[in-house]
């Protein structure tokens, strides 16, 4: 440590500005550089060289250094900025965990499947559903399950059952018609519940 630096850190303990302004005009440019070595952001760079400058004057009383003030302050900005890349690592990851868990909470919406009310629900409605089938007459039925079940084509569906694709078109028809009628009432009950997840 040279008798200047020994001057400065005694004047610094001593309360005298001028040993403040001589920490900044000699070494503030280039603790700024070298601290946007480790944050590629100018205005933060600064602003961390700024802190430990402030932070040296306020705890001047009990200041103690005992290497040179260039060594002590390179220290001083490299600990800093090493907290703040840690500090917004932790809040990236904050962040990331947050939108992570948001998205699986949007993705389980269209299935509910984490909800317990939504169990109970898709239960009724298989029951419902299997009640309104029963009570399709028998021709209607098993043409509406060969559609929507076997995935099968109108001309195949005709051909199975020995009618014409328009006999198949109507009891198909007739059969969204009455399941329909059958469920509104439990279909507007399952809007207005989930319309409270959005």
């Amino acid at each position: 440590m040279t008798d200047t630096e020994k001057a400065i850190i005694e004047g610094l303990a001593a309360g005298c500005e001028e040993a403040y302004k001589y920490i900044y005009n000699t070494h503030y440019q280039a603790l700024c550089m070298f601290a946007a070595q480790y944050v590629p952001d100018d205005f933060m760079a600064e602003t961390i060289v700024g802190d430990v400058i402030f932070h040296i004057w306020q705890n001047r009383q009990t200041l103690t250094i005992t290497q040179s003030l260039r060594n002590y302050l390179l220290t001083a900005v490299k600990n800093r900025c090493l907290n703040y890349l840690e500090f917004q690592h932790r809040q990236q990851a904050l962040i990331n965990h947050t939108t992570e868990k948001l998205n699986e909470r949007q993705l389980n919406y269209e299935a509910q499947t984490e909800y317990p009310l939504t169990a109970l629900l898709e239960k009724e409605l298989d029951v419902k559903i299997t009640r309104a089938l029963n009570k399709l007459p028998q021709q209607t039925r098993h043409i509406f399950l060969l559609s929507r079940f076997s995935n099968l084509k109108y001309q195949e569906i005709a051909q199975q059952t020995g009618t014409s694709v328009d006999v198949v078109k109507y009891h198909i028809k007739s059969a969204l018609a009455r399941l329909r009628d059958e469920l509104k009432e439990y279909l507007i009950t399952i809007l207005v519940l989930f319309s409270l997840f959005l």
